[in-house]
């Protein structure tokens, strides 16, 4: 494989961890919000499990992107984010 070609795999496996933690980053959001809401005792459980679940996904998304050495790409997304 020519040195073109692992550039641009490896930029199409970038975007795609990147795009991957923008969709932790809204699902956490969406897990927040179900966990602010919930009125059913019995659901209460249900929410903190996938919250945590949900952090747990981005941390390791978070810790490849940083092995990967996609970190200005990474703050980029984040600040992205935020601003939404």
């Amino acid at each position: 494989m020519s040195r073109k070609d692992r550039l641009k795999n490896s930029s199409i496996e970038s975007e795609k961890i990147i795009n991957e933690i923008k969709q932790a980053q809204n699902d956490i959001k969406n897990a927040e919000n179900f966990f602010q809401n919930v009125t059913d005792i019995e659901l209460i459980d249900v929410a903190i499990y996938e919250l945590e679940a949900k952090k747990s996904k981005y941390q390791y998304l978070i810790k490849i992107a940083k092995e990967r050495g996609i970190k200005r790409s990474i703050k980029e997304s984040l600040i992205e984010s935020m601003a939404k």
